[in-house]
């Protein structure tokens, strides 16, 4: 959406300077202003409102009955930084964004490098790695569960039968075991991402330069050092930013495996601002977490950014 909102903008400008008047013809006005306000207006109608009443809310205490607003200044940042939960919640999400994220990138980096060779039903399977990335998060949280079942799940069926434990085990009943059952979750569903992400850019890399390396006898970790890399580097920083943020915000995955527990082991920063807003009824405190959720994101983006600019000036 912001692309193409630049691009009409860009469009506009162009137009202008064309026109020796300095003035555009009413019909393209008229087309780019009808192109670029549902954009602008779903923008600030699903992302901006929202934001500016959240960021207003965290500065006040709001009774959850009544909705009524008493305003206490930097309260409820303070209550927060002083709250052990919240911390726990911080350092948690680092746990499984990092965690997710760096194993999604290993293997879809792998597994797109595979993809890319010729290899016979290389089509069939470029489909088929897409199938859990299509699966929606209800039935994945779901199947998981099910699978990780004590009484009935194939998972603990499995172990006992190679004899690695002697009675199944509830790992969704234990805070460590459960978070680690929610990253691995998260790395089979959205490892495919990463894969169309980092395919799609090796389908462009120039073929006289690997040739030309080749007939210089450079090996092939050579090739991938010197070559592939530098020309995946752009899109592998675009496509960890994206993952950060996505997996950093993530929700549905985390809340529905275990809705938080057990003690709050898979309780991330946006499943505790589902606790306080909803079972504690702190709306005050959760509209904080909020943004500071929000201002952490910002700055991890400024330096995916910086990045990205790094990469694309060595690359070029």
């Amino acid at each position: 959406m912001t692309t193409t909102t630049r691009r009409l903008w860009s469009f506009i400008k162009a137009r202008w300077s064309q026109n020796g008047s300095g003035r555009m013809a009413r019909n393209d006005y008229r087309l780019a202003i009808m192109m670029i306000s549902p954009a602008i207006l779903l923008v600030l109608v699903f992302a901006m409102l929202p934001m500016l009443q959240g960021l207003y809310a965290s500065f006040f205490q709001v009774e959850s009955a009544t909705l009524k607003m008493t305003f206490n200044g930097l309260d409820n940042y303070v209550w927060l930084l002083t709250k052990p939960l919240f911390w726990q919640s911080f350092w948690r999400s680092i746990l499984w964004v990092v965690g997710t994220t760096v194993f999604q990138f290993v293997l879809g980096i792998g597994i797109a490098l595979l993809l890319h060779q010729e290899l016979k039903g290389r089509n069939i399977a470029r489909g088929m790695v897409l199938f859990p990335y299509l699966i929606p998060a209800i039935v994945l949280s779901l199947t998981w569960r099910f699978i990780l079942d004590p009484t009935m799940g194939i998972f603990n069926r499995m172990l006992m039968d190679f004899g690695l434990v002697s009675r199944p085990v509830a790992f969704l009943s234990k805070p460590h075991t459960a978070l680690l059952f929610v990253i691995a979750a998260g790395i089979w569903k959205y490892t495919p991402f990463v894969v169309m992400m980092i395919l799609a850019r090796l389908q462009v890399i120039p073929l006289e330069l690997e040739e030309a390396a080749k007939l210089d006898g450079a090996s092939s970790w050579q090739l991938f050092r010197y070559i592939t890399w530098p020309w995946l580097l752009p899109v592998v920083i675009v496509t960890l930013l994206l993952r950060t943020i996505w997996t950093f915000r993530q929700f549905d995955i985390v809340y529905l495996f275990s809705f938080g527990g057990p003690l709050f082991g898979t309780t991330t920063l946006p499943v505790l601002v589902r606790y306080l807003a909803f079972d504690a009824q702190q709306i005050g405190p959760a509209a904080a977490t909020a943004t500071a959720m929000l201002v952490m994101l910002l700055l991890m983006s400024w330096g995916y950014f910086v990045l990205y600019n790094r990469a694309e000036e060595n690359l070029s």
